[in-house]
C-alpha cells in the first residue's frame, strides 16, 4: 500500500481542530462533556459520504458511529478511540493546540486519544474512496473511557455487528494484546467517637484502617509479588484515598480508605474478591475488636488478553510491519476500552500514535509523524480484515 493514506499537513489540520475542542470529562468539575467533539465527528464523517449514526450513553453524550461499505460482504472492521480526555490540570493552555520544531503537536488529548482518532477519520476518509471495498469499516467515537468505559459498553447495543476492533490508544504503534484490568474497593474501618482529651474511652477508627493496612501491605503484598503474567507484569494493590475525622480535637469513629487493585490475565473477578475477603479476616484475628468492612467495588477496566494467533492481532501486526517495516506485539499495564469490547465478544487489540508516558501529563503531545502512519496503518489493516 502507498503512504497516500493522508498527509501531515491534513493530519495536522485535522488534529489540532480536534484537540482545539475542549472535551474534558463531565465527571470533573468545569469538564465540558464530549458534546461539541461529537458534533465535529459526525460534520467529517458526513462531509466524506460515511453512514453516521449517534447512540446516547449518558443524557448530552453520545457515542458517534460512522461506517463506510456497510453492505460490503467481508470481515467487519471497527476502529474505536475515546472522545473525553482528563482535566487541564497545569496544562492552561491545552485547548490551543501548537507543533514545536520536532513535527510533535501539543495539547490536551493529543496522545490520548485524539491523534489516534484523527488518524482513524482520514483512514475512514481514504477507506470511503475505494471504488471495490471488500469489508465495512466504521470508526466510533466514544464517551466516557476516563471513567468507566461506558461508551465501549454500549456500542455493542448500537445495532452494528463487528467481527474485530482497533481501540486508538497511545501504544507509539507497538501492537498491545493484552493488558491488565483494576477495580477499587471502599473500605470502611468502624471506631467509637470520643473527645481527644480521653482518647482512651473511645476508639480511634484512622488507628483501626492503620492495622488494616499494615496486614494488607504485609500479607497482601507478599501474595501478590509473585504473581506474574509475561505481558503485563505483577498483579498489583494500591492505597490511593484515606479520609477521616471531622475535627482535629475528635477522634474519629468512621475512616475510610480506598483500596486499588490491578489483576492479570488469567485472575478471575471472583477470586480477587474472595482473596481479599481473605486478607481481612487475618487481620481480623489479629485485632479481634477490629470492625471493617468492604464495600461494593467499582470496576474501571476488564483484563484484556486476546490470543496471540487471533485473526485480529495477526492482521494489525502485518499493517504495522508493513508501513513501519517491522511490529512488537507487546502487553502493558494500563486499561482500555479494548477490554470491554472484548468481554462483549469482539477480537480486540491497541494500536495507536503517541507514548503513554505523556498522557495525562502538563505537556501532552503526540509526533505527527506517527499519526500519518497509524492512519496507514489503519487503512492497511481494514483492506487484510476484509480479506480475511
Amino acid at each position: 500500500m502507498s503512504a497516500n493514506i493522508t498527509t501531515e499537513r491534513e493530519a495536522t489540520e485535522l488534529l489540532s481542530r480536534l484537540v482545539a475542542t475542549p472535551s474534558v470529562t463531565p465527571e470533573v468539575e468545569g469538564g465540558t462533556g464530549e458534546g461539541a467533539m461529537a458534533d465535529l465527528v459526525e460534520e467529517f464523517a458526513r462531509s466524506i459520504g460515511a453512514q453516521v449514526g449517534r447512540q446516547e450513553v449518558f443524557p448530552g453524550r453520545e457515542n458517534v458511529i460512522c461506517t463506510i461499505a456497510p453492505d460490503a460482504a467481508g470481515p467487519h472492521l471497527m476502529l474505536e478511540a475515546h472522545m473525553d480526555t482528563v482535566a487541564l490540570g497545569p496544562m492552561t493552555n491545552g485547548h490551543q493546540p501548537y507543533m514545536d520544531n520536532d513535527g510533535r503537536l501539543h495539547g490536551r488529548g493529543s496522545c490520548d486519544t485524539k491523534g489516534s482518532l484523527a488518524a482513524m477519520l482520514l483512514a475512514l476518509k481514504w477507506a470511503a474512496g475505494d471504488s471495490d471495498p471488500k469489508g465495512p469499516l466504521t470508526v466510533a467515537a466514544a464517551v466516557d473511557e476516563e471513567t468507566g468505559s461506558a461508551g465501549a459498553k454500549a456500542l455493542p447495543d448500537s445495532g452494528i455487528s463487528v467481527d474485530g476492533a482497533i481501540v486508538g490508544e497511545p501504544t507509539s504503534l507497538e501492537v498491545v494484546r493484552s493488558h491488565r484490568g483494576g477495580r477499587y474497593w471502599p473500605l470502611i474501618a468502624h471506631g467509637t467517637a470520643v473527645h481527644s482529651s480521653t482518647p482512651e474511652l473511645g476508639d480511634n477508627a484512622i488507628l483501626r484502617m492503620a492495622d488494616v493496612l499494615h496486614v494488607l501491605r504485609e500479607e497482601y503484598g507478599r501474595r501478590l509479588a509473585g504473581r506474574t503474567h509475561p505481558l503485563v507484569g505483577n498483579s498489583s494493590f494500591s492505597v490511593g484515598i484515606i479520609k477521616a475525622g471531622t475535627s482535629f480535637n475528635m477522634v474519629p469513629d468512621l475512616c475510610e480508605a480506598i483500596i486499588e487493585r490491578r489483576q492479570i490475565p488469567g485472575e478471575s473477578v471472583d477470586d480477587v474478591e474472595a482473596e481479599l475477603e481473605e486478607v481481612l479476616n487475618i487481620a481480623r484475628r489479629r485485632h479481634p475488636d477490629l470492625r471493617v468492612e468492604v464495600q461494593a467495588p467499582f470496576v474501571f477496566g476488564d483484563v484484556l488478553d486476546t490470543p496471540a494467533d487471533a485473526p485480529i492481532v495477526k492482521v494489525v501486526r502485518d499493517a504495522v510491519t508493513d508501513v513501519c517495516g517491522s511490529a512488537n506485539v507487546i502487553g502493558v499495564s494500563y486499561g482500555s476500552d479494548a477490554a470491554t469490547l472484548a468481554a462483549a465478544g469482539i477480537p480486540s487489540v491497541l494500536c495507536g500514535p503517541g507514548d503513554i508516558a505523556y498522557a495525562h501529563s502538563a505537556d501532552e503531545f503526540v509526533p505527527m509523524a506517527e499519526v500519518v502512519q497509524a492512519a496507514e496503518i489503519y487503512a492497511r489493516a481494514w483492506k487484510l480484515f476484509a480479506a480475511a
